[in-house]
């Protein structure tokens, strides 16, 4: 509940990009409006965000950020769980595992994103929901936390599939149980339901063809067909960023990553985390090995993926370095058992407040709760467009901007928001012609025609037909309009160059 205040104190109001929470906007309109989007389409998140914009309360985008701050509230609890279980019963075991707990809600890779719309809280929720259920059932807990440990890596894969990294390193941990008990195990009451709730849990991808076919205003990739279906599932777009980081700057991540991890716990927090693995080595060294597993499979691709935020991935091995942490700070203060009680109340005092001073050096980097920005921009682009007109956008800031306040928020629904980049792809010309059956959308010939050329296109066919505006022009665009602005307002006004129309 602690963290959850202090989620809900700081959360962003409504739509932001701040803590690399570009993509909100694109995933919040494609959940109120029951769309698809981007890559790999994010089912599981998709359905739970609509649900949560549905919430009385605030704006669409503030309810959806309430699904994060809940999701990121509720893996802390199962840490603290889990701690719970994983450490030895004596009297330093809840207040050991509700620090260790409260340490990774204030780390500020965690925190940042559970105030904003985005997948990662979630994709938290499912490591936190997996761990626990595979520490229950490795202890002797009935076959339900088999049976719910499967259904949450199905489910859990529909919101990121980044969670696959768990399930080498989790067929590890509970080996040992599988091997002593492999009779009983290979029974179909065993192996059946469990593979029956890891595919009842991957089943939600069939959410997206079934929104596709109703052609929502955010439809990426248009996944009616097997080939589309594979194109955002297996985000075809993006792939060449996996492994894609140049040699160049490995050095500069090294570096960068080793300031970001150091501080998440705080210098002193990764010594405990340490100290806590050697001791897990110690004493159990299966559950050594799954931690190593899962944090080296997880790291290693998010260090070499190629994009400025891929430190999100790290949310799953920072929850198990918290379980580490835990472990750290019970062993040392073990080591007090020999000091007077005072020492060891101290001890017990300065762990138990640690996480406390987390929450106040990372408060204030966290908070969003008066960002307003991105809806600042949105009301100077909307008050600076005529009725009835064509906003070509690029960027992926601006762009899902506009598609939230258009197709979320339902404001200004006269205009037409096309973006120019994305007119390179067959679904999206489809889905223009779709949302704006007025405009005309010509398709390319021959193949060498670029994005700018499309562009050039969509203006000079729709000129006569609607005020065009753009919301960043590309330098080569200039080449053949002018684009002016009136005093602050961010969006540029296109008029058709005349030498250029007198030649063409």
């Amino acid at each position: 509940m602690l963290a959850l205040a202090v989620y809900l104190a700081t959360l962003a109001p409504g739509l932001t990009f701040k803590h690399h929470g570009t993509d909100s906007g694109d995933l919040i309109t494609a959940a109120r409006t029951l769309g698809v989007p981007h890559p790999t389409g994010y089912p599981t998140y998709t359905l739970l965000a609509w649900l949560f914009s549905k919430l009385p309360v605030g704006i669409i985008a503030y309810r959806v950020n309430l699904l994060s701050a809940l999701c990121a509230a509720c893996a802390v609890g199962l840490l603290c769980r889990t701690a719970q279980h994983l450490l030895p019963d004596d009297r330093y075991n809840l207040p050991v595992s509700a620090a260790a707990a409260l340490t990774f809600a204030f780390s500020l890779l965690l925190w940042s994103q559970a105030v904003i719309s985005e997948v990662y809280a979630l994709l938290t929720f499912f490591a936190a929901l997996l761990l626990w259920s595979l520490v229950r059932w490795r202890e002797g807990s009935g076959d339900w936390a088999l049976w719910l440990a499967a259904f949450a890596v199905g489910l859990g894969l529909g919101n990121h599939l980044t969670l696959a990294f768990a399930v080498p390193a989790s067929l590890f941990l509970i080996w040992g149980r599988i091997r002593a008990e492999w009779k009983r195990f290979l029974r179909p009451q065993i192996i059946l339901p469990t593979l029956g709730f890891f595919l009842l849990g991957l089943a939600v991808y069939a959410y997206l063809p079934l929104a596709a076919s109703r052609h929502p205003p955010v439809n990426w990739g248009n996944p009616q067909t097997w080939d589309q279906f594979m194109w955002v599932v297996t985000a075809e777009q993006y792939q060449g960023f996996a492994f894609g980081l140049e040699p160049e700057h490995i050095p500069g991540r090294v570096t960068d990553w080793a300031q970001l991890i150091g501080t998440q716990f705080g210098w002193w927090g990764m010594a405990f985390a340490l100290l806590g693995g050697w001791s897990w080595w110690q004493r159990d060294r299966r559950f050594a090995i799954f931690c190593l597993v899962w944090l080296l499979l997880a790291g290693v691709y998010a260090f070499f993926y190629n994009t400025f935020d891929s430190q999100v991935y790290l949310l799953p091995p920072l929850l198990l370095l918290a379980i580490w942490w835990g472990e750290g700070a019970r062993y040392l203060l073990n080591l007090t058992q020999r000091l007077r009680t005072g020492w060891q109340n101290l001890a017990l005092t300065i762990i138990i407040a640690l996480p406390f001073l987390s929450l106040a050096l990372n408060w204030q980097d966290a908070d969003l709760s008066d960002d307003l920005s991105v809806h600042t921009y949105i009301h100077q682009v909307l008050e600076g467009v005529e009725a009835e007109g064509l906003v070509i956008v690029r960027g992926d800031g601006p762009t899902f901007a506009l598609w939230y306040a258009v197709y979320a928020e339902e404001q200004r629904p006269d205009l037409a928001v096309v973006s120019g980049p994305l007119l390179a792809y067959i679904w999206y010309r489809d889905l223009v012609r779709h949302l704006y059956p007025d405009l005309r959308l010509n398709e390319p010939h021959g193949t060498d025609v670029t994005t700018d050329d499309l562009v050039r296109d969509l203006i000079t066919s729709n000129f006569i037909r609607r005020p065009i505006y753009a919301t960043d022009p590309a330098a080569p665009w200039e080449e053949w309009f002018d684009f002016s602005q009136e005093g602050e307002n961010p969006v540029h006004r296109v008029q058709i160059k005349t030498v250029w129309q007198s030649g063409n």
